[in-house]
């Protein structure tokens, strides 16, 4: 694998299976990976993450009442296609924000619970 440092353009190049355990996770939580179950799944994980394979968790949070703060990565194009529909429907308000590699959203809907077409 190789990393661009932006500062300098140089490639840094890491064989997890080299690397000590503690190095892996350090990896792990700088790139917001979660996965803790062993090394091996460290490795891969950290593999993906490198291919641009590696897709976050959709979060949701209780955020009002009745209202869910949803958070869908990029790369899960199927749930945000779903959660476009919602806010063209008025089901769901774009927060225009992006964090935690996660792109969130306000709905009245929970979209892994109820299955939303």
């Amino acid at each position: 694998m190789k990393i661009r440092n932006r500062n300098q353009r140089e490639e840094k190049t890491y064989d997890y299976k080299k690397l000590r355990l503690d190095v892996i996770e350090s990896l792990i939580n700088h790139r917001g990976i979660e996965c803790k179950d062993n090394r091996t799944d460290m490795i891969r994980h950290l593999m993906l993450y490198d291919e641009g394979k590696y897709m976050v968790e959709t979060t949701i949070e209780k955020y009002d009442k009745e209202k869910f703060m949803i958070g869908i990565d990029l790369g899960n194009h199927e749930l945000l296609v779903k959660m476009g529909k919602l806010v063209m429907t008025g089901e769901a308000i774009d927060t225009n924000r992006y964090f935690n590699n996660r792109k969130y959203f306000l709905s009245n809907i929970n979209i892994l619970e109820n299955g939303v077409d």
